[in-house]
């Protein structure tokens, strides 16, 4: 009997061939994976279109604090928490944030006329404060501001009135008749006689041109014409011709009339044509140059009449008017001249002397108030306006004029307004003291109040006001000491 064959129909091999292990799992995790990825399109998708504003919103960070702390005894260690000082463990203090600057309030510039000087500030002062510092105050008030000027001045020689003399020729000095200075000559007077070798020789030459007769006349006219270059004098040349026989000794004379001042020959002196030998000045006419400040000078221009007084002679008095104003300025003095010339016939008036000179200015309006009101620090000009209640603005002026004792004001203060005139000083120290003792507002007024202000009368008692704000300074941050301070300024304090 045969074994029958295996079946290989296709229902028998289908049956048969089981899937491999996992397949199921897989097509899960397939499946989730693909649930996924629509889930995050749709919320791209939703992002974008649906709530593109949700972008557009800024993302706001946490802000961070601004504070600090600083130890108020080594500010050096800042710290942005609260703590201790890591040098001497005191308490680290919080530090006030700068405000941010604020535009000013005042337009005008600093200095200006009618603002408040740099480093000052407005007080107020107790009644009893000011009888007992002496504040006296003045009106500001409108008057004439010119009138007359007065200024210091000094006698000078007159420049167009010196000489100097000088030989043409070198040669020996063989007679003196001037022998000293100080002695008044005239023109032409005889200084002294010169021996000189070439003046001899063109003396023998013209007497030789003199013995050719009518044809020697251009010759003589050429030996003259060389003496009077050389300068031997006209009258000296003369007597040559007539005495038939040459000069030895020349004489030198005076070219102008005056009184000696300098000089540098003595007998048997060898002199030459670059030597000094006197000088002679003209005092008939002499100047008076006088002082002035360059704002002064525009008041006296040329013509202007001045009188001279002298210091030693108060009684006597010389009139003049001004013929140059200088065009320099002393860099020192900071001052320019102006020149007077007046006649001096009788020698009243000698170089040297000093004086007054009061010139005649013309009249004006101006506003004027006593001189002691003014306080002028180098760096601004200013007056303590009374505001009334006793208290006092610093203002800063322009000064004009002097009027006697007082000064004339171009700009700062109006007619009418009243200012210190007595303890100017006091006051403005005080102003000053405040000014530096705390922070100021944008218009220059009275410093920001502090615990001092609560305790101590500011008006009443501004020293020992000022004493507390130096304790709250030198002690900040330091506890009781502050206090200890304070309890130190000796009572009352309202």
């Amino acid at each position: 009997m045969s074994t029958p064959e295996p079946s290989h129909s296709p229902m028998a091999n289908a049956h048969d061939d089981k899937p491999p292990p996992g397949v199921n799992a897989m097509a899960v995790v397939r499946w989730g994976l693909v649930a996924l990825s629509a889930a995050a399109a749709v919320w791209t998708w939703s992002s974008f279109f649906i709530r593109p504003h949700a972008h557009d919103a800024p993302v706001t960070a946490p802000r961070a604090s601004t504070q600090k702390y600083q130890c108020p005894m080594h500010p050096q260690m800042t710290s942005d928490e609260p703590g201790e000082c890591p040098i001497c463990q005191m308490q680290l203090r919080p530090v006030a944030a700068a405000a941010p600057a604020a535009a000013p309030a005042v337009s005008q510039p600093l200095g200006a006329p009618g603002s408040t000087p740099p480093g000052t500030t407005p007080i107020t002062l107790a009644f009893e404060r000011v009888q007992s510092i002496g504040v006296r105050t003045s009106l500001a008030e409108e008057r004439e501001a010119g009138g007359t000027l007065r200024v210091t001045a000094v006698v000078a020689a007159p420049e167009q009135g010196m000489s100097e003399v000088h030989v043409r020729t070198a040669g020996f000095v063989d007679r003196i008749s001037v022998r000293e200075t100080g002695v008044g000559v005239g023109r032409g007077q005889e200084l002294f006689g010169l021996y000189s070798p070439d003046v001899f020789q063109a003396e023998s030459e013209l007497l030789v041109a003199t013995t050719f007769g009518e044809q020697g006349a251009r010759a003589v006219d050429a030996a003259r014409q060389k003496l009077s270059l050389m300068g031997m004098p006209p009258g000296a040349i003369d007597s040559v011709l007539s005495s038939g026989r040459p000069m030895r000794v020349v004489p030198v004379s005076a070219p102008s009339g005056g009184y000696v001042t300098k000089k540098n020959v003595v007998l048997g002196s060898y002199v030459t044509p670059e030597m000094i030998l006197y000088e002679i000045v003209d005092l008939s006419r002499i100047y008076v140059v006088a002082e002035i400040f360059p704002g002064d000078a525009a008041s006296i221009p040329v013509g202007t009449e001045g009188r001279f007084t002298l210091a030693s002679e108060p009684d006597k008095t010389a009139v003049g008017k001004v013929d140059l104003v200088y065009p320099t300025i002393d860099a020192e003095a900071r001052t320019t001249r102006v020149r007077m010339q007046l006649r001096n016939d009788t020698l009243k008036l000698r170089p040297g002397q000093y004086g007054e000179v009061d010139f005649d200015r013309p009249a004006h309006k101006g506003i004027v108030v006593p001189r002691d009101a003014v306080i002028d620090t180098g760096l601004s000009t200013y007056v303590f306006v009374d505001d009334g209640g006793g208290r006092f603005s610093p203002r800063a002026v322009t000064v004009g004029r002097e009027v006697g004792e007082k000064v004339e004001l171009l700009a700062g203060i109006s007619a009418g307004d009243r200012v210190v005139s007595s303890a100017t000083f006091l006051i403005d120290s005080e102003s000053r003291l405040q000014a530096s003792l705390g922070p100021t507002s944008a218009g220059g007024l009275a410093p920001a109040r502090s615990p001092c202000d609560a305790e101590f009368d500011r008006g009443k008692y501004p020293d020992k006001w000022g004493q507390c704000q130096r304790c709250e300074k030198q002690h900040a941050g330091m506890g009781s000491m502050v206090d200890d301070c304070k309890n130190a300024i000796p009572e009352p304090w309202r």
